[in-house]
């Protein structure tokens, strides 16, 4: 039995050191995201549970109901979170209280536009418009997000990856500059 334990949680040391591995550079200071994790009952258990192997603002930026969140907290528990069995059902309450899907009424409706029905499935099972909208990438930096989002579990079908990247792109990238005007004086 102990071998089978100190396997798991050799996989799972080995899975975080990989996603970490695999992260983008860290932030500057005037990056980092603040947000941290709310409050409660369980704070404590989901710090301890979770940011051993990455930040808060990957669990803050979650709009999840609680189906989802069971089938999540249930992978990381499979990946090695320490989550004691007594803990489980309070911490994806707590989840699911903190990060679920916002009301409707509080979200932004995405443009209409091609590729948008494929954007929907794509980024929409996990995150609200407003995650989307809030964004103002280059190509660059929108190919960056996808690629990130694809290796935590989005599925993009291959097919679908530039169309989805042309309407991020067009619909939210930075404001273009003003080209400067030339004093007609001169």
């Amino acid at each position: 039995m102990w071998k089978r334990n100190a396997t798991a949680l050799a996989l799972g040391a080995g899975l975080c050191g990989l996603l970490l591995s695999a992260a983008p550079a860290p932030l500057t200071a005037q990056q980092a995201p603040k947000p941290g994790l709310p409050t409660g009952p369980m704070k404590e258990k989901a710090d301890k549970a979770c940011l051993a192997c990455h930040n808060s603002a990957i669990i803050v930026q979650q709009q999840l109901d609680r189906r989802v969140w069971v089938k999540d907290v249930e992978k990381m528990i499979r990946w090695g979170a320490p989550v004691a069995p007594e803990d489980r059902e309070a911490l994806i309450d707590y989840f699911a209280q903190h990060f679920a899907p916002r009301e409707p009424e509080q979200e932004l409706t995405l443009p209409d536009g091609p590729s948008v029905g494929k954007v929907r499935v794509a980024c929409l099972v996990c995150h609200g418009t407003g995650n989307i909208a809030e964004n103002r990438l280059d190509r660059r930096g929108w190919t960056q997000i996808i690629s990130k989002m694809e290796n935590w579990g989005a599925v993009v079908q291959a097919r679908d990856r530039e169309a989805i990247l042309n309407y991020l792109v067009t619909h939210f990238s930075p404001p273009a500059e003003e080209p400067k005007k030339k004093d007609e004086k001169q």
